[in-house]
This record gives structure tokens, C-alpha cells and sequence, in this order.
């Protein structure tokens, strides 16, 4: 049985997670992992209103109508406390600060509207930080008002920084029985091994072109059939990325995917140092995710450029060819140097690219 109504896509993480719930195993912690928008924040906002809906009881599938359901709908309930990287600075004035909590509470109005499927438009901070983590246990110090269960989204995991991680670990050894935690992170291998091994792990793979479809049909549907199919085919499994291609940027992103494909595979001294001057002062106008597709893109295509399907059976090769490109991610989001950042994932792919072509890779 699937309690989940409005999820796109990830059949079986929701009948999984629903089978949990069914047999009273859901754990105390979850941590959802996957890549940037397939759905990870639609589901937790699912499941703690089949949690906590006062008429299906857990049950059932959530009715959407009782106060609770419309609560956590809105972000609104003093049940769920939601935890993002901090935007906030010590040297904020209390006008300021305020101001910033306005409108993360517009833009959370608008993340419930989309069901869980939005990022924020602004950009987030490069930590999550104790103070934030003391919140949580400020947070779960005290009962529900409404006498149910109390929840913990904290969406970036991996960017909490060492204390942030050592106190959250706290929390989840001796965790209080009415209090669940949802970790949301595409990167969980910047987690700690011991945060990860007291969470029940559920990986979201990419959504399929028929899961775009829908979305589209659903979020956009007033759009044309043939532009559709391209939107599904060039959004590589991601809402994220399709909600910046139907921005007006999309062409302008295929055209950077380009430009760095040419860059990797075919540049040479000293127009590689030019191209990557440019690339690194185009890339600074996208958010992450728009990065995230560009990289996605152009990983993709230098993979299948290398002797076509012959490299796609080296796994070594590839693989490290896969995680030099993550890591570059992680890192430009961590705001490390991205000039140094790319010439440095340049250098690593040809020293890479060089060895698969020196070497006979028996099939």
C-alpha cells in the first residue's frame, strides 16, 4: 500500500517508507539522499502529514483537510522545525535579521504551495551551525501541544560543519521518543559514518522523463507537447534543473555546457587558462543546481567522447572521472577558489583521460 498522494516519481521509496510506517518501523531518523531535485523534500513533507493527520492516524493516507495536514502544509506547525544552512551573520542588526526571517517565511508559503518540490531563490549560507543545532534541542526539550509526533527537517546535511555534526550525534543516540529527524543531503558522504549509521538510509535516483512529464503536465500545462519532451530530455532526472531551464536561462546553460566540454577536451595552452577565466565568471550568475546540470551535462558527454562504449566499461577510470566532478561541486559550494577549482579538475581529467587512452582495457 502507497500513503503517499502527491509524489512524482520514486514508486519505491514511497511504498518502502510506507511499509514502515504500516508496520510501526519507521526509525527515529531518516536520512534521504539523491541527487538535487527528485522529490527528497516532497516526500518528508508527506510522510510527517501521514504521520501526524488526525484522520488517518498513520494508517491511512493523509486527508490534507485536518489542522494538522494544513499546518504542516504551510510550514506552520509548531511540530516541525525546519533546518537549512544559515543565512544569518553575526554582525546582522536585529532589522536585518528580521528581514531575513520574512522572507524565508514567504519564499518557506511558496515551497508549500509546490508541494515540497522548490528551492529558494536566494542564496543559502555555507553552514549549518550549532547555534542552529541547539535550536533543535531547544525544540525537542518540550511536548507536542497537540500531543503528536514532532519533526526535524534539516535539508543540506552535509554542510554541517564538525560542531554542528557532534552535537546532532548527541541528539540521535538518546533521542526523545515523540521526535523524528529527516536528513536531506546530496552528498551524504560528508556526513559523519556514525550520524549515518543511526539513520534509516533512502536513496532517491533521478527522476524518469515520464516523471518530468508529469510534473510539467501538473506545474506547467499550458506548455507544447514537442518543447515538453525537451525540457524531460535536458533535465537529466531533476526539478531543479527544469525549473531553470523553463526560466528563460536554459539556453544560455546549454551554451556553458558547450563552452566547457570544449574546454576539458579539447583546449590547449594558453586559450585553457582564457576559457577558464570566462567559464568561472559565467558560472558565478547560476545558483547550484544550474551548476550542478552544467557539470552533470558535460560529465556525460566527456564520458561518452572517451572511446565511446569501451570506457564505459572501465568503472575505474570512470568512476574517478565521476567523483573529481562531485568533489569540485561540493567544494565551489563550500566557496573555494573556483578558478584554482576548475584548473585543478582540468588537470585531472586529462592526467585521467591520458591513462585510459595509454593503456588496452580488455572487454
Amino acid at each position: 500500500m502507497d500513503l503517499f498522494r502527491n509524489i512524482i516519481g520514486q514508486r519505491s521509496v514511497t511504498v518502502g517508507l510506507s511499509a514502515s510506517v504500516l508496520n510501526n518501523k519507521l526509525h527515529h531518523a531518516c536520512l534521504f539522499s539523491g541527487p538535487a531535485g527528485v522529490g527528497k523534500e516532497a516526500v518528508a513533507l508527506e510522510l510527517i502529514k501521514i504521520l501526524n493527520c488526525q484522520t488517518g492516524k498513520g494508517t491511512s493516507p493523509y486527508c490534507g483537510e485536518c489542522r494538522s495536514c494544513r499546518q504542516l502544509s504551510s510550514f506552520s506547525s509548531d511540530d516541525l522545525i525546519y533546518i537549512f544552512p544559515s543565512i544569518n551573520k553575526a554582525s546582522d542588526s536585529d532589522k536585518v535579521l528580521k528581514d531575513k526571517a520574512d522572507m524565508v517565511n514567504r519564499e518557506l508559503k511558496n515551497k508549500a504551495e509546490m508541494k515540497g518540490y522548490y528551492r529558494f531563490p536566494f542564496k543559502t549560507g555555507r553552514y549549518i551551525t550549532l547555534p542552529q543545532i541547539n535550536e533543535i534541542k531547544f525544540f525537542a526539550r518540550y511536548n507536542s501541544i497537540n500531543k503528536s509526533r514532532k519533526f526535524v527537517i534539516i535539508t543540506s546535511a552535509e554542510l554541517m560543519n564538525k560542531e554542528a555534526q557532534n552535537s546532532l550525534l548527541k541528539i540521535l543516540e538518546e533521542p526523545p521518543g515523540d521526535l523524528f529527524f529527516i536528513l536531506i543531503s546530496e552528498n551524504p558522504s560528508f556526513l559523519l559514518d556514525t550520524i549515518k549509521s543511526r539513520c534509516m538510509n533512502v536513496h532517491f535516483p533521478p527522476l524518469s522523463k515520464k516523471d518530468i512529464l508529469d510534473f510539467i503536465e501538473i506545474y506547467y500545462p499550458d506548455t507544447e507537447k514537442e518543447i515538453s519532451a525537451d525540457l524531460a530530455e535536458n533535465s537529466f532526472g531533476s526539478i531543479h534543473n527544469l525549473s531553470d531551464l523553463i526560466s528563460g536561462s536554459g539556453k544560455d546553460i546549454i551554451a556553458l555546457h558547450e563552452k566547457m566540454f570544449d574546454f576539458f577536451n579539447k583546449s590547449m595552452p594558453p586559450e585553457t587558462i582564457r576559457l577558464a577565466d570566462e567559464i568561472v565568471d559565467r558560472i558565478r550568475q547560476y545558483p547550484d543546481n544550474a551548476i550542478n546540470m552544467i557539470l552533470t551535462k558535460t560529465l556525460k558527454k566527456l564520458l561518452n567522447s572517451l572511446l565511446g562504449d569501451e570506457f564505459k566499461e572501465s568503472v575505474v577510470h570512470r568512476e574517478k572521472i565521476s567523483t573529481d566532478f562531485s568533489r569540485f561541486a561540493y567544494m565551489y559550494r563550500r566557496n573555494i577558489n573556483p578558478r584554482l577549482l576548475l584548473i585543478n579538475l582540468f588537470l585531472n581529467y586529462r592526467e585521467e583521460s591520458k591513462k585510459w587512452k595509454n593503456r588496452k582495457i580488455k572487454i
